[in-house]
């Protein structure tokens, strides 16, 4: 049985805390693939900013970019907005770093 998006990002978070970013980053991409439609988009916009951050990092500008787009693009419920805050505002800093 496949695991759940937020399982999914809890795990690529300890994969990057140990180093291991290629693991991760396949693990966060399994995260967006396995959809959030239990946390009302919430885990896609963490998702989307942790992985735009690591492309940042790596120096894939144009792959950063997209993911900091839909990241800031992605829609959730008002009362998570602030939830989402944090994500949000670093995927904007991060995009006016690469612009």
């Amino acid at each position: 049985m496949p695991l759940p998006a937020p399982l999914l990002l809890a795990k690529a978070l300890r994969l990057l805390d140990r180093g291991e970013v290629t693991r991760a980053e396949g693990t966060l991409r399994d995260a967006l693939a396995a959809g959030d439609a239990d946390t009302g988009g919430v885990t896609r916009v963490v998702v989307l900013c942790c992985l735009g951050d690591l492309m940042a990092r790596q120096g894939r500008r144009a792959e950063a970019v997209e993911m900091l787009r839909l990241c800031l693009d992605t829609p959730v419920p008002g009362d998570l907005d602030d939830v989402c805050a944090d994500d949000r505002a670093r995927a904007r800093h991060l995009l006016a770093g690469l612009s």
